[in-house]
This record gives structure tokens, C-alpha cells and sequence, in this order.
């Protein structure tokens, strides 16, 4: 199955690059975020996360409405610690994650309100996750790499034609799946 996954990934990548490449013009973007992510040991815990991102606009839907099709990629890292008790004696879990990922953004323009946009998302997404457990007989640590997919939703509003300020949630559907949210600034050019 992640073979699988992981060749769906190259297709969309090369589809997506193959696009831009053929696309006369569209915007270009970059977005740095902060915000929050449920533990995926346990989701009433949360820890923290940082985004960076960057996609290209190559389709534009409907002339009328000005929605477009985006294709992007992102690179967050995520990380959590807590306390648990099990087996008698208590244990310290950090879990960090490194997710990669490839996929399409779209955006629909909110015609009320002047420089807003809604927009919903799906990736592929490859995470490079760490753990390190600390019990009464020492530490004990593994890493590990996973496939999966993330879908997402968020808003973007301009504050002139080239800043903008954005919020987004995700669901990473991964081994021990989690979900983020976050706030942050971009750039268009």
C-alpha cells in the first residue's frame, strides 16, 4: 500500500510541475505558520507545530468567479512530550514528526467580503516521525517513516497585493493520525 501511495505522489508532483510549466501565468506563494497539533499517542494532549509552504496557481476555473487551482508543496515539523503511566511506573514520551507533502489547493473567492478566499486541500504526505520513551531502565528511542494523506480546509485574506494572513486545519490520515491548526502570514509575487 505504500508503494502505492508513494508512486500516486510522484504522479501528482509531475503533474503538477508539468502543468505550471505550461501555464502562461498564475501567482506564486509563500506561507510560514505557527499553531497547534493534537498528539497522535493521545488527542486530548496537544503540542506545537511549524509550517512552511509554497505553491504555484496554474488553473483558473471560472472567469466569472475567479476560483483557481493551486498546486503546492509543504514542510511542517510537529512535537509533543507528556507524561503516562503504564506498567506500574511513569513514562516520558517525545514524539516529533517531519511531514512532507505534495498535493492541490483550491480557492474560492468570497465575493462579500472584499480579499477573502476559503480554500480546501488534499496532499500526499510522507512524515519522518521520532520517538523517545524514558522509563525506569533507560531511554528507549525509534524512528520511523510513513505514508499518508492529508486533507485540509482554511481562509486567506489579503491585507494588500502582495501579504496575506491565513488559517488552516488539517487531518493527517498517517500512522497514528493527528490534526493540526494553524495561523500565519504569506507572501505572493
Amino acid at each position: 500500500m505504500k508503494k502505492v501511495v508513494l508512486i500516486a505522489a510522484c504522479f501528482t508532483l509531475l503533474l503538477g510541475m508539468s502543468s505550471a510549466a505550461l501555464a502562461a501565468k498564475g501567482d506564486t506563494e509563500l506561507d510560514f505558520g505557527i499553531g497547534f497539533a493534537t498528539a497522535p499517542y493521545d488527542e486530548s494532549d496537544l503540542g506545537w507545530g511549524l509550517n512552511f509552504g509554497g505553491g504555484y496557481e496554474f488553473l483558473q476555473l471560472s472567469a466569472t468567479r475567479n476560483d483557481t487551482l493551486q498546486i503546492r508543496g509543504d514542510i511542517g515539523y510537529e512535537s509533543w512530550s507528556g507524561d503516562f503511566h503504564g506498567f506500574g511506573f511513569d513514562e516520558d514520551v517525545d514524539f516529533s514528526r517531519v511531514p512532507v507533502s505534495v498535493g492541490c489547493r483550491y480557492y474560492y473567492p468570497i465575493k462579500q467580503v472584499k480579499n477573502l478566499r476559503v480554500f480546501g486541500q488534499a496532499s500526499l504526505e510522507l512524515s519522518f516521525d521520532s520517538i523517545e520513551v524514558g522509563t525506569p531502565f533507560g531511554k528507549v528511542s525509534d524512528d520511523e517513516t510513513n505514508v499518508g494523506v492529508t486533507p485540509g480546509a482554511g481562509v486567506e485574506y489579503m491585507l494588500n497585493k502582495n501579504i496575506f494572513v491565513q488559517a488552516q486545519m488539517k487531518e493527517h490520515l498517517i500512522s497514528d493520525p493527528y490534526f493540526t491548526m494553524q495561523g500565519g502570514i504569506g507572501f505572493r509575487f
